[in-house]
């Protein structure tokens, strides 16, 4: 049974005068858990290309920890997918590396195709067809995934459609690599204070500064509580669908609008966000846990009696959205842990 409780007394206290905000949170999230959504991403007016009103799209996100592949912390990576058209629902897997010959802050992943090919079962099984285009955005942990990528994730993602479709023709790529840990930063001059302020949401910047090589490009999709604004830097490293960079870019500033969540943009596409949200939750575990508990030194593989949350999930309850929840106390907020450990 899937639920959502809140003591009313406790939100009475700390929220006496937010509480039509927090109620309104609270239905929000029970929206989710009873497989509702709030927006849909407007596929139709964001694409000029005549053929888009007849495609199935489907959308991926995968992020991984910043964090050096040891015999002392493991570094892996979730992959996700949308479930529905609406592109408001998603399923998850756990990606783990493969074995390295030395300490690496990147490598490459097991089960890729595997799972790429479970997700897009799952669509078809709630759609009844199957996707003939697919965007992907991953975290670019620099380091030389630019490469990684080519040679691995894509050919594994290739390699799951040869099952799927047989003779059928292949669904078309889009991916995506997001980038979040440069050094750029922009600003708008007012003339009347004579300050410079942050750049408003939706800002884009793919002229000058950027390669003229290619779809690459700066997304400002939120605008922040305090501080400096950090546009993400997207590069596009392969492009079958044939998008124009306007779609691209209003594509990808429709999906920070998708957080069911949040009645704000997020900084990032909804898919890369749940994914690296799942893996800001593994490294809160792994700062509660052992490390052999965490990784079994003996035979270079996970520890299968890892008290992970992903192994604790009813299967039955894999492709439901949940609001998660840590069961373990931490001194770290999720956005600290999110600031601290990942990638975008």
């Amino acid at each position: 049974m899937i639920t959502k409780c809140v003591p009313f007394d406790e939100l009475v206290n700390n929220y006496p005068h937010n509480m039509n905000n927090s109620i309104e949170d609270l239905v929000k999230q029970l929206n989710i858990l009873f497989d509702d959504c709030h927006q849909l991403i407007p596929l139709i007016s964001s694409l000029n290309s005549p053929t888009s009103r007849s495609d199935v799209f489907m959308f991926f996100g995968i992020g991984y920890t910043r964090i050096a592949f040891s015999s002392e912390r493991a570094s892996i990576g979730y992959i996700c997918g949308s479930t529905y058209s609406t592109n408001s629902k998603y399923s998850i897997r756990l990606l783990k590396q493969v074995e390295p010959k030395q300490k690496i802050s990147y490598s490459i992943t097991k089960d890729v195709q595997i799972y790429v090919g479970e997700l897009i079962r799952e669509f078809f099984q709630h759609n009844l067809r199957l996707p003939n285009k697919l965007v992907f955005y991953q975290v670019d942990l620099g380091n030389g995934s630019f490469q990684t990528v080519l040679d691995h994730e894509l050919k594994a993602i290739e390699g799951a459609f040869q099952e799927l479709y047989g003779r059928n023709q292949v669904p078309r790529i889009c991916f995506i690599l997001v980038k979040r840990h440069h050094n750029t930063h922009f600003f708008t001059w007012d003339k009347i204070s004579n300050q410079a302020k942050n750049i408003p949401p939706g800002t884009v910047i793919d002229t000058d500064i950027v390669s003229p090589n290619g779809l690459n490009f700066y997304l400002n999709s939120d605008a922040p509580i305090r501080g400096t604004a950090k546009p993400m830097f997207y590069q596009v490293l392969r492009n079958e669908i044939g998008f124009t960079s306007n779609e691209i870019q209003l594509l990808t500033r429709y999906l920070c609008h998708n957080d069911p969540q949040c009645t704000k943009t997020i900084a990032v596409p909804l898919p890369i966000y749940y994914a690296t949200d799942h893996v800001a939750y593994y490294i809160n575990d792994y700062n509660s846990e052992p490390k052999d508990v965490l990784w079994n030194t003996n035979d270079n593989d996970f520890n299968k009696n890892q008290n992970w949350h992903d192994e604790q999930i009813n299967l039955d309850l894999e492709s439901t959205m949940y609001i998660m929840t840590s069961a373990r106390e931490s001194t770290n907020t999720l956005q600290d842990i999110i600031y601290e450990e990942l990638t975008l």
